[in-house]
């Protein structure tokens, strides 16, 4: 079967998940249930900012079992004039057992991989991978991340590629990638990602959706200088710019 005629396949199979998704129970993290007062109440220690990479991945023939969206927190910290600690938390969130299984109904053992373990993994399999960022963002919506990363590796949750139907969709204990990054905040709710939007498309929707909330400081411009200091510069990758409307954090 080709490439295009497995994607028609998959499509058409998911046509009951896109009904589905507006009822599926959605992952219980806490992240989602603090309040901006709350995060705003939250003082970030002195000298310490965030920034925020999103990266996606996919093969040409765009078969949904090679694809990926993934994140990075990034805290730089340090007085000034003295040395800038840079320090990568990454949410990745896929199947213990690879290849991913896009057409199944059952959740499965999840788990979150690290950066350079991902990148790894998806040039492994031919995908090509881009990045969108570094952008700052404001300290409560690294503490959202935080508690979101936590909740997916303690074991609470696991992975379904679809998580809109079968297991995942009745009791909310499996999640997609996408929605590993996207349930930590409720103004990023799961039906602005439609499930024809798989990769880099899916990672480009969900850059809008934060361009569009109150989170970041600075953007579209990015600080392209904590790159290297990741070891991304080691890896082909593609950097993509952010073009349209952006909802500055105001404090």
């Amino acid at each position: 079967m080709s490439a295009l005629a497995r994607c028609g396949v998959l499509l058409l199979a998911t046509l009951p998940a896109v009904g589905c998704s507006l009822f599926a129970q959605q992952t219980p993290t806490p992240a989602s249930r603090l309040t901006r007062e709350e995060l705003a109440a939250m003082t970030p220690p002195p000298g310490e900012r965030y920034f925020l990479i999103l990266y996606g991945s996919d093969r040409p023939t765009r078969q949904p079992a090679d694809t990926h969206t993934w994140a990075t927190l990034v805290t730089v910290s340090g007085a000034p004039g003295a040395e800038t600690s840079v320090v990568g938390e990454t949410i990745s969130w896929l199947p213990v057992e690879l290849p991913i299984k896009p057409l199944s109904r059952s959740v499965v053992p999840g788990r979150n991989y690290g950066l350079h373990e991902t990148i790894r993994v998806m040039l492994d399999t031919k995908q090509d991978v881009a990045l969108w960022g570094p952008y700052e963002v404001w300290h409560g919506f690294a503490q959202r991340f935080r508690v979101q990363k936590a909740f997916m590796e303690s074991g609470a949750v696991g992975y379904q590629c679809i998580d809109s139907w079968g297991e995942a969709g009745r009791t909310g204990r499996g999640c997609d990638c996408i929605h590993s990054i996207s349930d930590m905040d409720p103004d990023l709710p799961r039906s602005r990602y439609p499930l024809f939007l798989y990769g880099q498309p899916a990672t480009a929707r969900l850059v809008r959706r934060i361009m569009h909330v109150p989170a970041t400081i600075g953007a579209p411009a990015t600080h392209d200088w904590i790159l290297p200091r990741l070891g991304l510069a080691d890896f082909p990758i593609e950097k993509r710019d952010y073009r349209g409307r952006v909802v500055p954090h105001v404090p």
